[in-house]
């Protein structure tokens, strides 16, 4: 039997929350949908906060279906409060229990965090290995901060990621800028898209006053919510600032909030949480200095949650400007112009939203990722006889 494993640095349910759980729970989805009967050859790699998971292979719930789990390290709740690159101890993990995991000659490996391909090949020198680049891996080094001490560290780490994108069967990409940068180095990178489960149309009232703002993400440098921060407590509207998520980068911001009542910070939060979130928030906000295409925004979008967001990454690629969201120059002022732009036309913006996200449906998306991995897999032939409607 041919297996499925995925690994990434996640529980498979509901941690780290953001965006990158979230898209592989939706590839989860669709396989349980499309293929029931082989979810019991599917083993999700990963990591728990619970110690007493780690090292034991055992059965979870998860997006509908039930799978294999093995966690191969501890994580931290607590994001603020990492002392040790998570990444390099799932790599060791991964070695370390790799009898249990056994990559088979015929096994697929479907990779979502990179420095588990360094164990794979070392588990399985020439295992198939499919990467999902999340985010472009070129300068990944700069966005690592265990790194920031260390140059060569930082370049045998950049040498490394070059590497997986040359020697993968092939690679899944956000954004058409990774794609052509990826071609370089690789003859297979597929564009796909991140996805995501469209709730049915409901239409938001006019927001009052006051306006509910959303920040869900990490906290990290990259997201750069200071300003928005910033913008909240001095816009001359009444407004209130949920700020849901954890990191490095919570305390620094919570120094820079007191004073306002305006802002909240609720930590890290539960998927279900965080679309309740959404329901009652009036727009999303972001201000990310790097960015593939983040999860956060097509659920927004499902939501019919306008979006107020700098221009980087593959953000464009997903958002039509003045339509379904506003862009901001990532300044104070350059956002509170693009949430006034968002009041001005607010029940067509949100309209425009909801139709926006119906073209990264979750099983149109992996509908196209699954047919790649298939190629190796070979389920459709052996199992189902046909592919899934």
């Amino acid at each position: 039997m041919n297996r499925l494993i995925l690994y990434d640095t996640c529980n498979f349910r509901d941690y780290p929350v953001g965006g990158q759980v979230t898209s592989i729970k939706n590839f989860l989805r669709f396989l349980t949908e499309a293929y029931p009967e082989r979810c019991e050859d599917v083993l999700l790699a990963g990591v728990s906060c619970d110690p007493d998971e780690v090292g034991r292979l055992r059965q979870i719930e998860t997006a509908g279906g039930t799978f294999s789990f093995l966690a191969v390290v501890q994580a931290e709740r607590d994001l603020g409060n990492v002392k040790k690159s998570l990444r390099l101890e799932y790599m060791k993990g991964l070695w370390k229990y790799r009898r249990l995991i056994a990559p088979g000659k015929d096994d697929v490996n479907y990779i979502h965090t990179p420095e588990a391909f360094a164990a794979v090949r070392l588990m399985r020198p020439g295992a198939v290995c499919y990467v999902f680049s999340h985010g472009t891996y070129l300068n990944m080094y700069r966005r690592v901060r265990f790194f920031k001490k260390a140059p060569l560290i930082r370049y045998l780490f950049q040498s490394f990621l070059m590497q997986v994108i040359r020697k993968s069967t092939a690679v899944f990409a956000l954004d058409r800028e990774t794609v052509q940068d990826y071609a370089a180095y690789n003859p297979r990178v597929i564009h796909v898209g991140n996805s995501v489960v469209c709730h049915p149309w409901r239409e938001r009232p006019l927001p009052g006053e006051p306006v509910r703002l959303l920040y869900a993400g990490r906290l990290s440098a990259v997201k750069n919510v200071g300003p928005i921060i910033e913008a909240a407590k001095g816009w001359e509207r009444d407004c209130r600032l949920d700020i849901l998520g954890d990191g490095e980068e919570r305390r620094p911001l919570e120094e820079k909030a007191q004073g306002s009542s305006r802002i909240r910070f609720h930590g890290a939060r539960t998927p279900d949480e965080v679309q309740t979130a959404m329901a009652e928030a009036d727009m999303l906000v972001m201000n990310s200095t790097f960015e593939g295409i983040p999860m956060i925004i097509l659920e927004a979008l499902s939501n019919g949650l306008p979006v107020v967001t700098t221009d980087v990454g593959g953000i464009g690629e997903v958002l039509d400007y003045g339509l379904d969201s506003e862009v901001t120059d990532g300044s104070v002022q350059g956002i509170r112009d693009a949430m006034e732009r968002v009041l001005s036309d607010y029940a067509r913006h949100s309209r425009q939203a909801y139709e926006k996200s119906l073209r990264f449906d979750y099983r149109r998306v992996n509908r196209k990722v699954f047919s790649v991995l298939n190629e190796s897999l070979h389920w459709t032939e052996a199992a189902c006889g046909k592919e899934p409607g």
